[in-house]
């Protein structure tokens, strides 16, 4: 009796440690062979999926095969189709509506509170970067035509950062552009409807230096060639790259180019020409790397800083700005005795290494 009470209790305890592990619905992530799931989508661990209640509308959950655990994407219900994975897993879409015009839901895997809603037409095309969507949208230009639509639709692309739309190709009122695909190679497939039919076509797309630049961060690609991403730091036009990927963007490229280590004397060059780039809070964040590069290896510095010289009084204030002297381990009297007695420095870059200490020092008065 006592062996058959014990068993019991054994029982209760593992029953107890199964539901902590797996609360409430969690194991809805088990969602292979069930009827009422519409239509599911997998990404690593996680599977978005569209489940069909016995009463009511549609809804759309995120179920995470590690720990068990299913999320309900609350705020949207309806008849949602088209679930599709951001390549690199940061986004997934799904849209809802029968009619050509329908809504996509764009959802942040990080916040699934985070829920943009987008209308769009025909296909929706993931970038191979996971920062664009390819879309077809309506514009208000009056179709030759009458059918659904008002006006006729334009290609276009959605960036993700700064949720802005921009046609790629723009339609006139007797014709259509549908989406198809994007690929790795950056081709576009599209559909050109018009009163002939129908024609697929491609065009190349050409990503811009504010996309280039973006790119490398986003996907944390090696600086193999500083040079090349410094001239298109130079090339940038700030305005359009905040317009594109949202309001902090410059200050992102800026944080992470205080990491990067630049160890060509061209690399260098290009560095200190951009101390004229940058304002306010930006500029602060830009001679960060000024200030890492100079501390890293001071005689490299020197050496192109004496290939232009006419900005040794404006890196000097950058040094101040970020107190490089106030730093333990920093001395100024011993780096002006280094570059004094330098055998690596000539006679000229010695001088320009002085007047960078001097420039300093008068920063103080």
């Amino acid at each position: 009796m006592r062996g058959w009470i014990g068993l019991l209790v054994v029982g209760l305890l593992l029953g107890a440690l199964v539901f902590s592990i797996y609360p409430n619905n969690s194991m809805d992530a088990d969602i292979e062979g069930r009827d009422n799931i519409i239509e599911h989508k997998e990404f690593g661990d996680y599977t978005v999926y569209i489940e069909k209640p016995k009463e009511g509308e549609n809804r759309l959950k995120v179920a995470n095969s590690k720990d068990g655990k299913v999320k309900n994407i609350e705020g949207i219900i309806g008849e949602f189709y088209g679930i599709d994975w951001s390549k690199d897993g940061r986004y997934f879409i799904v849209n809802e509506g029968t009619g050509i015009i329908k809504i996509t839901y764009l959802i942040s895997l990080k916040d699934l509170e985070d829920i943009i809603s987008i209308p769009t037409i025909g296909n929706i095309v993931w970038s191979p970067d996971s920062t664009k969507l390819l879309l077809g949208v309506e514009n208000n230009k009056k179709r030759a035509i009458k059918g659904e639509l008002k006006g006729t639709i334009d290609l276009a692309i959605y960036y993700i950062n700064s949720g802005t739309v921009e046609p790629l190709l723009e339609a006139d009122e007797y014709v259509d552009y549908w989406p198809e695909y994007w690929d790795e190679d950056n081709n576009i497939g599209y559909k050109k409807i018009n009163e002939a039919g129908e024609e697929k076509l491609s065009i190349k797309y050409e990503p811009t230096k504010e996309e280039q630049v973006m790119d490398i961060i986003y996907n944390n690609k090696d600086l193999n060639n500083g040079e090349e991403f410094l001239k298109l730091l130079s090339q940038l036009d700030l305005n359009r790259l905040e317009y594109f990927y949202g309001e902090g963007s410059v200050l992102e490229i800026l944080e992470w180019l205080s990491f990067q280590q630049f160890e060509d004397e061209e690399d260098l060059i290009i560095l200190i020409n951009l101390i004229d780039e940058f304002l306010g809070e930006e500029y602060y964040k830009f001679v960060e790397s000024i200030a890492n590069n100079y501390l890293r290896d001071k005689i490299k510095f020197i050496k192109a800083l004496a290939q232009v010289p006419e900005k040794t009084e404006e890196i000097a204030v950058g040094l101040h700005d970020m107190r490089v002297y106030d730093r333990d381990g920093e001395n100024i009297f011993v780096d002006l005795d280094m570059i004094i007695n330098s055998e690596e420095l000539s006679e000229e870059e010695k001088k320009v290494g002085i007047d960078l200490i001097n420039f300093y020092t008068a920063c103080d008065t």
